[in-house]
C-alpha cells in the first residue's frame, strides 16, 4: 500500500479531522473517499458515479408497465401492514 504525504492548511485539517470524528471514520477513511470520488468523475477517465453510489446494479427484463409493477409493490405492502395490526 502507497503513503501520501501531503502538507494542509491549519484550517483545512481540523475541519477534516471533526468531520472523522462525527461520522465516526478514520481520517484515512476520509481522505481516500475524496480522492476516490475526485478519480471517479468523468473527465478523469473514471465512469462518474459507481454502481454503490447510484444504487444501479443490474437490470431484468418484465412484460409490466412501471404502472404496473409500483401497483404490486404498494399492494404487498398494505398486505404487510395490515398483518402487523
Amino acid at each position: 500500500m502507497g503513503k501520501l504525504i501531503v502538507e494542509l492548511p491549519d484550517e483545512l485539517h481540523e475541519e477534516l479531522k471533526k468531520a472523522a470524528i462525527i461520522d465516526h471514520r478514520t481520517f484515512k477513511d476520509i481522505v481516500t473517499g475524496l480522492i476516490v470520488s475526485y478519480l471517479s468523475h468523468s473527465k478523469h477517465g473514471g465512469n462518474g458515479r459507481k454502481a454503490e453510489e447510484t444504487g444501479f446494479c443490474g437490470s431484468w427484463e418484465d412484460e409490466r408497465t412501471a404502472e404496473e409493477i409500483v401497483a404490486d409493490i404498494r399492494a404487498e405492502r398494505r398486505w404487510f401492514q395490515e398483518r402487523r395490526i
